[in-house]
């Protein structure tokens, strides 16, 4: 892409109609690549995931945190392994959030399926104000990948705290 560019840089003052095809064609490589990148990440699993599910792999989570993080889960079976997958990246940066923004002290997991919805609830006891609103938010990256499955991100934080961040995705579980 970057030499298709260059090259439609060099023409863009004597041949303006090859140079917007070129960068046409550019941009089409850049969607290609993005839904390749998109695809990959939807792909990688953790092998704690991989191994042991999405209820044991937010409790190494929690055990690896810097705050004492409690886990409690309904959860029986599995999601596929690209929603666990997605759902287990969006818990990873919540409890990091909590972690360096929050002010938190503790943090509680839950995580629960019920008429096939998996929600996963993150809630902190620090200093709220967290919000899907702010510019360049990793709230808005997390809701993105969450909406490639038709998932939500719910966030609840008001100033003074607490905060509560949920996660609710359609899906099936399988034993």
């Amino acid at each position: 892409m970057g030499m298709t560019l260059s090259a439609a840089e060099r023409l863009m003052d004597h041949n303006p109609d090859a140079a917007r095809a070129m960068v046409q064609e550019a941009k089409e490589s850049s969607r290609a690549v993005l839904t390749e990148l998109r695809d990959l990440v939807r792909g990688i699993h953790p092998p704690v995931l991989a191994d042991r599910g999405l209820v044991d792999a937010v409790r190494s989570l929690a055990l690896q945190s810097p705050l004492p993080v409690t886990v409690e889960s309904d959860l029986v079976g599995r999601p596929t392994p690209p929603i666990e997958s997605a759902v287990y990246f969006a818990v990873s940066e919540l409890l990091t959030n909590a972690a360096k923004h929050s002010g938190a002290t503790s943090v509680a997991a839950t995580m629960t399926h019920d008429h096939g919805m998996l929600r996963v609830t993150v809630e902190d006891d620090g200093d709220g104000g967290a919000s899907l609103e702010k510019d360049g938010t990793g709230l808005q990256g997390i809701e993105r990948r969450l909406a490639a499955f038709d998932g939500d991100l719910l966030v609840n934080s008001p100033e003074n705290g607490p905060t509560t961040m949920t996660i609710a995705i359609p899906c099936r579980v399988t034993p």
